[in-house]
């Protein structure tokens, strides 16, 4: 099973290079981190989060009735962002306990190749996500591209947060 990497780490700094599917079928490296993602109730976990060099990432669809439950993104490409932005809670898997308020679209349009629900094949297409799907969409996006959400607040506010965080720890 693969392992999940903690903050900080130099594998999440760094942008990661293209899946090539007709290499290598996507399918187990899915399933491995779905089973990563749910281990420690994620709604999101991308391949450098997991110590792979590779533009694939799994999310948990909560409104997106196109996808029911777990989707599968390969070489996503974002074609439209909403002007419109929100400020949102976020965590992230490889920051434990770190909670933010981040700024982001409240939708987007994007293309990706996926897994066929049987995982047996590699589809490309076109979605539009909204709300939490949106945001978990982005949100693991920019770990691909070895940005991360303490990247998009001010170092006041990740301050703040972290001393939070740090004080329920240690109580």
């Amino acid at each position: 099973m693969m392992n999940l990497i903690l903050a900080p780490d130099v594998m999440l700094e760094n942008p990661v290079k293209h899946y090539d599917v007709g290499q290598l079928h996507p399918a187990p490296i899915a399933l491995d981190m779905i089973d990563v993602m749910t281990k420690y109730h994620g709604l999101g976990i991308s391949a450098n989060q997991v110590g792979l060099d590779r533009q694939i990432f799994v999310m948990r669809c909560m409104l997106n009735t196109q996808f029911k439950g777990n989707l599968v993104v390969i070489n996503p490409i974002i074609k439209g962002l909403s002007e419109q932005r929100e400020l949102g809670v976020e965590g992230c898997l490889s920051h434990p306990g770190l909670q933010l308020h981040v700024k982001r679209p409240i939708s987007c349009v994007v293309e990706f190749e996926t897994l066929t629900p049987d995982m047996r094949d590699v589809i490309h297409l076109e979605a539009k996500f909204d709300d939490i799907d949106a945001r978990v969409f982005l949100h693991e996006y920019d770990h691909l591209h070895g940005i991360q959400y303490i990247d998009r607040v001010s170092k006041l506010k990740l301050k703040m947060a972290e001393k939070k965080r740090n004080k329920k720890v240690n109580g």
